[in-house]
């Protein structure tokens, strides 16, 4: 089967995850909405022109498929775990030839192992060691640990793993039963140090940094009496905004926070995509939780005025450097500048 792209239009390239599974939910219409894991988050404004600019390809094609005259590739499939075999597929039809956002060998190279290398030695960043191992026996968590020279606490998670299901946190030799609790048996895992970034007050401070090629943005700043922050973790305070837009001044002014942020873009090298990391103003330092493009980037704004004034602050400055970086291809990261094998390759290291 031969598909010809018209002139300047490209391929919106998706992908069935490799276990073949994808969520569903009952819409409000009452029809049933499939949710697709870790892939690409476009704001509504963007997405339909992305779709009326170019053809879909869903990966894998169930007949060979060949499409000529394509002008540039966006690629939806933001884990590196989640869809291994499409990242390889996509890397070897395209990898050379046309520009691609969120090149295949960048999104590879965001898995957490690998992550963590690419990061460190960044000054003021401090990248915790972590592992990938596969979880097939009842000792292969405790094995990991003493193989890779871990101390305690440390953080136990799935490899797909990227909103916090079955994250576990093992403080002693007695903990590992928690892990037994998850969904485990025969699943990949990562093993990572947990370091204490808690303040002075006790309180934990996490932000998320997107990035638009190599412009940065805050997209929040929250925080919490528990390590563990989240939308839904009990312990989380009420934001203040006030107190958010301070600290997210403090991270784009301060030269110690902002040369380390603006370095790991440069290592990263996707078109679009987020750093989450734990905040220690009183050391001026910031820890790694993640860097990747399986991130929420996009929230639901309400209609009030204080929704609207929170969008237009953290929102739609993203939306806007986002939009002007899809119109240029021609600055898109490119298989020669981001300089790594094939993905095929980074999946063995």
């Amino acid at each position: 089967m031969s598909v010809k792209i018209k002139k300047g239009k490209g391929i919106l390239f998706d992908a069935v995850p490799d276990s073949g599974q994808v969520m569903v939910k009952v819409a409000p219409h009452g029809r049933p909405l499939y949710i697709w894991p870790n892939r690409l988050g476009f704001p509504e404004s963007l997405l339909p022109k992305i779709k009326k600019q170019s053809v879909p390809f869903l990966y894998p094609p169930q007949t060979p498929v060949e499409y000529k005259g394509g002008s540039w590739i966006v690629n939806m499939c933001a884990d590196a775990d989640e869809y291994r075999n499409a990242l390889i597929g996509l890397d070897r039809a395209f990898g050379d030839k046309i520009p691609i956002f969120n090149h295949p060998r960048a999104v590879a190279m965001t898995r957490r192992d690998l992550s963590a290398k690419r990061l460190a030695g960044i000054p003021n960043l401090v990248v915790p060691k972590c592992v990938r191992f596969m979880a097939d026996e009842n000792n292969s968590f405790q094995r990991a640990f003493e193989a890779n020279g871990f101390n305690y606490p440390v953080l136990v998670r799935p490899a797909k793993s990227q909103t916090g299901r079955d994250l576990v946190k093992i403080d002693n030799p007695f903990d590992w039963p928690k892990v037994y609790k998850t969904h485990w048996q025969g699943k990949s895992h990562f093993m990572t140090q947990y370091v204490d970034y808690s303040n002075t007050s006790g309180d934990f401070i996490k932000s998320r940094i997107v990035y638009v090629g190599e412009r940065m943005f805050v997209r929040h700043v929250k925080r919490a009496e528990n390590w563990r922050i989240h939308n839904q973790t009990a312990s989380s305070k009420t934001t203040d905004e006030a107190w958010e837009a301070s600290i997210s001044e403090q991270l784009m002014s301060d030269p110690v926070f902002h040369n380390m942020l603006s370095e790991v873009p440069v290592r990263v090298k996707l078109d679009f995509f987020g750093l989450d990391i734990g905040v220690d103003l009183e050391n001026r330092r910031a820890i790694l939780f993640e860097a990747n493009a399986a991130m929420s980037i996009f929230f639901a704004t309400g209609a009030d005025e204080r929704s609207q004034a929170r969008a237009t602050r953290l929102q739609h400055p993203i939306v806007r450097a986002l939009e002007e970086h899809f119109a240029t291809p021609q600055n898109w990261r490119s298989g020669a500048d981001i300089g790594e094998e094939p993905v095929e390759r980074i999946f063995q290291s």
